[in-house]
């Protein structure tokens, strides 16, 4: 009878693969994956069977801790820049509290290596933030450009406005609220 899997070693696992694939890539060997989480080599790929399987799982982890932050309740009798703004500054502080997770989903989310079923789950996590974040959009975006504004202009200048937070951390309001102002009055050209 085989022993049941401890829920310790998987995250410790993911935790080392996070580690390790924030400093060197997707390329980080699972030898050194093992290693890190201080089980061997054979126990990583008891938990994961391939490292696509620790990818994706990683990649799935990650992106779920992203959304729960992103899902908290907003209130509705604020503005939609206002509600839009909350949105933004989760974001903001999701990716300063949690760098090591930014860099390796940065990683993940151009790597081949995770699959489009993995990426549907993810996408599907994010149907209510992805809602606010419409809902707040519309009226004050072309309807057209709304999703090109959601999947990449969001985020992507939010990573802008985190890594100028990381080197001025004592300028992080004024940064914050100049990357939030930049999406809001881009949105609307």
């Amino acid at each position: 009878m085989a022993r049941p899997l401890s829920e310790e070693k998987r995250d410790a696992l993911l935790g080392a693969a996070s580690d390790l694939i924030a400093q060197v890539g997707i390329s980080a060997p699972t030898a050194k994956i093992a290693k890190a989480a201080g089980v061997s080599e054979g126990t990583l790929f008891t938990y994961f069977p391939t490292k696509d399987d620790l990818l994706n799982q990683l990649f799935i982890e990650i992106e779920d801790k992203l959304a729960q932050t992103m899902s908290a309740p907003y209130p509705v009798e604020s503005s939609s820049q206002e509600r839009l703004f909350i949105v933004w500054s989760r974001l903001i502080e999701w990716g300063l509290s949690h760098s090591t997770s930014r860099k390796t989903l940065s990683q993940l989310k151009v790597s081949d290596r995770v699959t489009s079923e993995s990426r549907k789950r993810c996408y599907a996590m994010f149907r209510e933030p992805r809602s606010i974040v419409e809902q707040c959009l519309s009226g004050h975006a072309a309807s057209d450009r709304i999703a090109f504004y959601i999947d990449t202009i969001l985020f992507d200048l939010a990573d802008i406005t985190i890594n100028a937070i990381a080197a001025k951390p004592n300028e992080r309001e004024s940064i914050q609220l100049a990357g939030f102002e930049l999406f809001w009055k881009g949105a609307a050209a």
